[in-house]
C-alpha cells in the first residue's frame, strides 16, 4: 500500500511520504476535536472557530507523529543504519530501514527514541496548555492540552511489549541482550505482537457488539494490522538467515531486455512482441544510464492515439518509485524493501553507475525457494536472459 504514497520532500535529509489514508486521519481527529472534545472544553464559540482549531490540532498530531519516526531515524542513522524513508498513514508511522540494528544496545535506542520524542511532545503540549490556561482564550488551550494528552497516549500504546510496536522492538534488545540470540529474541518480539493484535480485535470487537461503540471498530482495525504485521516479520526471521551472505549479483537476471527511453510506445511495444515474455522492463537513457522501469500495464494505459508520439521515458517511473540496489547488496535486504509485484515491479541493480542486472519478483522466488530446499544459487554473476540487451540501444 506504500507504493501509492505522495512525497513530502526530505526532513532531516530522510525522504518522507504521506499515504492517501493520512487524510482519512486528518478529518476523523479535526471532526472528533470540532464536535466533541473542543465544545466541551470551551462552550460558547463559533461552529466555525471549533472547525479551524479542530484541522490545526490534526495537523499538529500528524507533525508530532513525524518527529516521533524522525527521532527512529536520527538515532539509526547515529548506529550506522541507513534509512530509506518514512511514511505516514492512517494508523500512524513507519520509518524503514536499510538492514537491522547491529548491537542488542543499538536496537534498544532506536526503539525507545520514537516514544521517547513523543512522551517529550506530550509533555510540553500538556505543560504549555497549564501555563496558558490563563493568559490564552479556552479553545487554543483545549486544542493544546488534547495534543499533549494524546502524545502521551501514543507513547505509551507504542511501548507495549510486541512488534512491530517500540515496545516490542525493545522486547527483542532486551532478549537479545540476554540470550546472545538475535533470531531468537526477534521470534518472541513477532509472537508477543501477535497476541497482542488479538487482544486488542477482540476488545474491539466486544466494544462494538456490547456497547454499541463504533470506535471499537478502530481497535479491530489496529488488532488486525498487529496480527498480520508480526506474522510477517515471523516469517520474514528464518528467510533472513538462510539468504545470509547472498548477494544480488547471484540471482540477478544481468542481461535483461531494456526499453530505450528515446523510442516511442508504438516503437518498442512492436520490439517486445518479438522479445519474449517480458513484462517489466528496464528504461535507459541513450548513454546507458538506468532512468527508470515501465510495465506493459502502464503502456496500456496510454491512449491508443498518443503513443506513437510519446516517449517511453515518459511514461516510466522514476526516483522513489524505483528500488535501486548495489550489486553486492545482500538478497535479504530486499525483504525489507517490499516484494517486487509480479509483472508491474523491478529491482534495478547498479554497479560503476551502470546497470549491472534486474531482480524480478520470479528471481526473488526462486532464491526463496532453493534456500527453502537448503540449497543456495550457484550462478556466477547471476542468471542471464536469452535476450542480449545491447541488441536494442
Amino acid at each position: 500500500m506504500f507504493r501509492t504514497a505522495i512525497p513530502l520532500g526530505r526532513w532531516a535529509g530522510v525522504v518522507v511520504r504521506a499515504h492517501w489514508s493520512v487524510l482519512v486521519v486528518l478529518f476523523l481527529i479535526t471532526d472528533l476535536l470540532a464536535s466533541a472534545v473542543l465544545p466541551q472544553a470551551a462552550p460558547g464559540a463559533e461552529s466555525l472557530w471549533y472547525w479551524v482549531t479542530g484541522g490545526l490540532t490534526a495537523t499538529g498530531f500528524l507533525a508530532s507523529l513525524l518527529l516521533h519516526e524522525l527521532s527512529h531515524a536520527a538515532v539509526a542513522r547515529r548506529h550506522g543504519v541507513k534509512v530509506r524513508r518514512i511514511t505516514l498513514w492512517i494508523l500512524g508511522g513507519a520509518a524503514e530501514l536499510e538492514g537491522e540494528p547491529p548491537t542488542p544496545k543499538a536496537d534498544f535506542l532506536i526503539a525507545v527514541a520514537g516514544p521517547l520524542a513523543s512522551l517529550l511532545i506530550g509533555g510540553t503540549a500538556l505543560g504549555g496548555a497549564v501555563l496558558a490556561a490563563g493568559a490564552l482564550p479556552p479553545l487554543p488551550v483545549g486544542g493544546l492540552a488534547w495534543l499533549g494528552v494524546s502524545n502521551l497516549l501514543l507513547a505509551v500504546f507504542n511501548l507495549l511489549p510486541g512488534a512491530p510496536l517500540d515496545g516490542g522492538r525493545i522486547l527483542r534488545a532486551v532478549i537479545w541482550w540476554r540470550r546472545g540470540d538475535r533470531a531468537r529474541a526477534g521470534a518472541i518480539a513477532d509472537r508477543s505482537g501477535q497476541v497482542l493484535g488479538a487482544v486488542l480485535a477482540v476488545a474491539g470487537l466486544a466494544q462494538l457488539l456490547f456497547l454499541g461503540q463504533f470506535t471499537g471498530l478502530w481497535l479491530v482495525l489496529l488488532g488486525w494490522f498487529l496480527i498480520f504485521a508480526a506474522q510477517a516479520e515471523f516469517a520474514a526471521g528464518p528467510l533472513r538467515e538462510r539468504l545470509a551472505g547472498l548477494r544480488v549479483r547471484d540471482i540477478m537476471n544481468s542481461s535483461p531486455v531494456i526499453a530505450p527511453g528515446w523510442w516511442t510506445v508504438d516503437a518498442f511495444a512492436e520490439f517486445a512482441a518479438g522479445a519474449g515474455h517480458e513484462r517489466v522492463f528496464p528504461v535507459m537513457s541513450f548513454d546507458g544510464v538506468p532512468l527508470g522501469i515501465v510495465s506493459l500495464g502502464e503502456l496500456i494505459k496510454l491512449p491508443a492515439d498518443a503513443r506513437h508520439a510519446t516517449r517511453v521515458v515518459d511514461v516510466a517511473r522514476k526516483d522513489q518509485a524505483v528500488t535501486v540496489v548495489g550489486a553486492d547488496a545482500e538478497v535479504a535486504s530486499l525483504i525489507d524493501r517490499g516484494f517486487p509485484r509480479s509483472g508491474r515491479d523491478l529491482v534495478l541493480v547498479t554497479q560503476a553507475g551502470g546497470l549491472a542486472g534486474v531482480v524480478g519478483a520470479d528471481d526473488l522466488a526462486w532464491a526463496f525457494e532453493l534456500t527453502a530446499l537448503d540449497h543456495r544459487p550457484r550462478i556466477a554473476g547471476g542468471r542471464t536472459s536469452t535476450f542480449d540487451h545491447q541488441s536494442v540501444t
